[in-house]
């Protein structure tokens, strides 16, 4: 059974800025630009650690903040 990922972009936030999250694939991206971080989700659990998280490029950033944008 596969979590909903959009319910919990509801109530979770980037633990290092604390700005709302977007999904993207399987994964939550920080809406913030200076922070750029992606979140993995591992076996169904968001790993909501900013030690772990991926940092992403601007230009690959500004493409899933414009794709999420068009979905809402």
């Amino acid at each position: 059974m596969s979590i909903n990922l959009q319910s919990y972009a509801q109530l979770l936030v980037c633990p290092a800025c604390q700005s709302k999250l977007v999904v993207d694939g399987r994964s939550f991206v920080c809406r913030s630009e200076p922070c750029r971080l992606r979140y993995d989700v591992k076996d169904d659990i968001p790993v909501m650690l900013s030690e772990e998280a991926q940092p992403i490029a601007l230009e690959d950033w500004a493409a899933i903040m414009a794709k999420a944008t068009t979905r809402s």
